[in-house]
């Protein structure tokens, strides 16, 4: 017979949710997204720019990053939800995916 305990865990390990914190900061943060980024893009972006032309590969350019910069915003505001503050955490993309669907 499992003895169950309802007493929360109090530790610095353990987040509000009960997980495992996490101790990324927002510098590592920024440069895995840096990365992810431009590691793929920077090397087809001189080829797509020469096709374009320089209006149409900067404005092509200007598109995408708000495009990025949209489904980030997406993506944050379904980490916590319903309320940004007091909401169920997500910690993964199956997980928001599941909520927003």
């Amino acid at each position: 017979m499992a003895v169950q305990n309802s007493l929360p865990i109090v530790d610095d390990k353990y987040d509000d949710d009960g997980r495992i914190k996490r101790t990324g900061t927002w510098v590592t943060a920024s440069a895995h997204i840096v990365t992810a980024v431009i590691g793929s893009g920077v090397l087809s972006l001189a080829w797509a720019v020469a096709q374009l032309g320089w209006i149409g590969g900067s404005i092509v350019l200007i598109l995408f990053s708000v495009v990025t910069l949209l489904t980030s915003i997406l993506m944050a505001d379904c980490y916590r939800y319903p309320d940004p503050i007091h909401g169920t955490r997500n910690p993964t993309y199956m997980d928001m995916v599941k909520i927003i669907l």
